[in-house]
């Protein structure tokens, strides 16, 4: 295909839209480019993040690699586009970037301080959208109100649903705009700030996903987890997924859950321990050195025939003298 025919990563007019914001981002911003860069999508958005550094001199792009998660332009703290904004949603972008808020509190019929005082429980949003859509602008503007007043409560994601077609057939995404809070619940079409919090308010804690808890964690807020859980008296299913998750600070941040876990309700530490040695023969290597790690975070000598069966079993030497040390330091 000749360079003549292939599509601009940014149109003309998007490219005055940019312009437009010149003095309107007048204050440093430092924005991440996230995930797979060398993706397609990671691509187009390293091409477009050169495109706003050369045109907006307050913005700066730092590149954050990473194969294990999705290409997004993450603006902190809470706000993440897996798109290549054009339209309507690169001036809702613009405006995130400066600080501005898409709609008015008389326009969203609530107030930053109801939707604080009313969100207790942090949800991730992932919110499918595309730049040809005409609801699409009006839907983002109300997740952007409420996400920007809560930060520490909700993470979004605004994907371009064509750009991450594998992610929005994952979903079962059939229209856009279609928000998913998660994994629980959704929505198509716009949705009133009002209903966002009604449903918000009432999450079930002990249905959390994954993903939240590690919202939770990467917030620095372990002992919140733990503390979430003591106050349900439940072992989230989530965070046995975290316990076991591939990448070690994720999982090490889980880990820090359990210790407070094990020193607060020692028995919903068993609980989640005894759930994970039903997954132990599963777990990579590395994984399940740090399951042996927690039987001795616990220190409960109820538990060192699991220990012997790993000494005795077909394990790596490393894990087995994982094993051995963990049984020689239980009291």
């Amino acid at each position: 295909m000749a360079d003549s025919q292939v599509k601009p990563v940014v149109s003309q007019q998007d490219m005055a839209t940019i312009e437009n914001y010149k003095y309107k981002i007048y204050k440093p911003i430092r924005l991440l480019l996230l995930g797979a860069t060398e993706s397609e999508p990671g691509k187009r958005m390293e091409r477009f993040c050169e495109r706003l550094q050369a045109n907006i001199p307050a913005i700066t792009v730092k590149k954050e690699p990473g194969d294990d998660e999705p290409a997004a332009i993450f603006i902190p703290p809470n706000i993440r586009f897996e798109a290549v904004a054009e339209g309507k949603l690169l001036e809702l972008f613009l405006m995130c970037v400066a600080g501005i808020l898409p709609m008015e509190e008389s326009e969203a019929g609530v107030s930053a301080d109801e939707i604080q005082n009313r969100l207790k429980i942090p949800g991730v949003v992932r919110i499918y959208v595309s730049s040809s859509c005409p609801h699409c602008p009006e839907a983002v503007s109300r997740w952007l109100y409420t996400a920007l007043y809560a930060p520490e409560m909700i993470e979004l994601h605004i994907i371009e649903a064509s750009m991450f077609f594998e992610a929005a057939a994952f979903e079962n995404i059939k229209s856009v705009p279609t928000a998913v809070l998660d994994g629980q619940f959704r929505w198509t079409g716009v949705v009133p700030v009002s209903e966002i919090l009604d449903v918000m308010e009432n999450l079930d804690p002990g249905e959390l996903s994954a993903e939240t808890l590690k919202k939770i964690i990467s917030d620095g807020d372990a002992e919140g987890l733990a503390n979430l859980m003591i106050s349900q008296k439940t072992v989230i299913p989530g965070f046995l997924d975290l316990l076991a998750h591939t990448r070690w600070p994720t999982r090490l941040g889980a880990m820090v859950a359990f210790e407070y876990l094990a020193g607060q309700a020692p028995e919903l530490a068993r609980q989640a321990l005894d759930e994970m040695w039903s997954r132990f023969s599963g777990l990579d290597d590395t994984v399940k050195g740090d399951v042996i790690h927690l039987f001795g975070v616990l220190n409960d000598r109820r538990l060192t025939p699991r220990l012997e069966s790993v000494i005795n079993g077909a394990y790596a030497e490393p894990i087995k003298q994982t094993a051995r040390e963990v049984i020689a330091d239980i009291e």
